[in-house]
């Protein structure tokens, strides 16, 4: 009886990721994984916006040069505003997401030796050798009211220069660098502010993920309430 013929080898499949981003092609092609979480952050938010009635004859042979020229017309008619995109480093205080612009921040370390300074104003912890140069160090809690830090693994200082001055900055958490459109961020509450919440420079994102931007400067103006 003649021996079956041998099968011819099923060729591999391969698969593709669920979205396209070349990114994550070429780290699949060389073995590893990735998520959309990793390249995020480097992907500007776009605007969708409803073009709105474009009245087009759709069996008119040139209706794809149509459609365009309508778009320019529009585009011609009401210029949209210039996206402005900032960059900020993002943290956590007390379960409440806050950020801070990139430009200020000179880096973020771990909390190590701070020594406690006799009559500093309250939200001052102390001070701390920061390669070799001597810093304050803000519990950014006390600075708007809440209780201290406990200090833990996940306590950073982010020290940051002000008014020609270096300072730092302990909170709960640092995160991760994010790029925020800022023709989305909205002005505070006006019946939030006060002169000891000032340090509030606008709201950007939705009410299940709010993001407090702080301004460095204001932040830094420890008040008689504060003291």
């Amino acid at each position: 009886m003649a021996e079956d013929a041998p099968k011819p080898e099923e060729k591999k499949k391969s698969s593709l990721p669920s979205f396209g981003f070349a990114a994550d092609l070429l780290k699949r092609k060389d073995g590893q994984e990735t998520s959309i979480e990793d390249i995020s952050d480097t992907i500007p938010e776009i605007e969708v916006k409803d073009a709105g009635d474009l009245s087009i004859d759709p069996h008119a042979p040139t209706r794809v040069f149509d459609f365009a020229d309508l778009l320019e017309d529009e585009e011609e008619a009401a210029p949209s505003a210039a996206i402005r995109i900032g960059t900020f480093v993002t943290f956590d205080l007390a379960n409440e997401r806050f950020a801070l612009p990139v430009e200020p921040i000179e880096q973020v370390v771990r909390v190590s030796t701070i020594t406690r300074v006799p009559h500093a104003p309250r939200p001052i912890r102390g001070v701390t050798n920061l390669r070799g140069r001597v810093i304050p160090v803000i519990d950014l809690r006390l600075r708007i009211g809440l209780s201290p830090i406990e200090i833990d693994r996940s306590t950073r200082v982010i020290s940051v220069s002000s008014r020609g001055r270096l300072v730092g900055l302990m909170v709960d958490a640092v995160h991760h660098v994010m790029h925020i459109n800022l023709n989305q961020v909205q002005p505070p509450p006006d019946d939030i502010m006060t002169l000891q919440s000032d340090y509030i420079r606008g709201v950007y994102g939705d009410a299940d993920d709010l993001i407090l931007l702080l301004d460095i400067d204001r932040a830094l103006i420890i008040r008689e309430g504060n003291a």
